[in-house]
């Protein structure tokens, strides 16, 4: 018999692979017609596209990080109601337009928009946060859709509380990008490695719950 929830899981997960397929077509070098370009000058455009790589290995971490979670969720499922597939249907949204924040820190980096565009990177790393605590909220009030027994409940309690941690940090991190930028932006960078941890932990107090 079909999970319930598996039509839901397959379109989340084409959205995962397409926010993620789009962050690498903003990766290229241009090429001037007309102007000869030497092996030298083909490595300091390499070089110089410094930015675009951060900001597609970070943000493409992220969204795995972020599918790794929304598949850890979902598997607790046996159900859903309209609360849970409308803040779902938020987080995707929000991840189908994560190569426009990337694209703009990688164009604006190095510039005197700096500042304003990590500003503008980080606020959507909030919004990101957000609305993963929106979808684990909708689902932690609604335990009646959840499956049966007490490992299941433990462990989106465990989850919940780590993004509500994960929130107020990415929020912190936005506080101080306003005084520093590249601080922000390596701040910003050094929390997919609490996500990581966090789904790490995750899994390993649902393991321990089993026994």
């Amino acid at each position: 018999m079909e999970k319930e929830t598996a039509r839901i899981e397959a379109f989340s997960d084409g959205i995962f692979a397409v926010a993620i397929t789009l962050l690498a077509l903003e990766i290229g070098i241009k090429e001037t017609p007309g102007i000869h370009c030497t092996n030298a000058d083909f490595w300091n455009q390499i070089i110089s596209l410094w930015p675009k790589y951060f900001a597609f290995f970070n943000s493409f971490a992220s969204v795995l990080l972020m599918w790794m979670s929304h598949h850890k969720i979902f598997r607790l499922l046996r159900s859903t109601n309209t609360f849970i597939i409308l803040a779902n249907g938020f987080l995707l949204l929000i991840t189908a337009l994560v190569p426009f924040p990337a694209k703009t820190i990688g164009e604006y980096i190095e510039t005197d928009a700096e500042t304003a565009a990590v500003i503008f990177y980080n606020s959507y790393s909030v919004l990101m946060c957000l609305a993963f605590w929106l979808l684990s909220y909708a689902i932690l009030k609604n335990k009646s859709h959840l499956l049966s027994g007490k490992i299941p409940k433990e462990s989106m309690k465990g989850i919940y509380n780590g993004i509500c941690i994960g929130l107020v940090c990415m929020i912190s991190i936005l506080g101080i990008t306003f005084f520093s930028a590249y601080l922000g932006l390596l701040l910003n960078f050094l929390m997919w490695i609490f996500w990581a941890t966090l789904t790490y932990l995750s899994e390993k107090n649902e393991k321990h719950l089993n026994y």
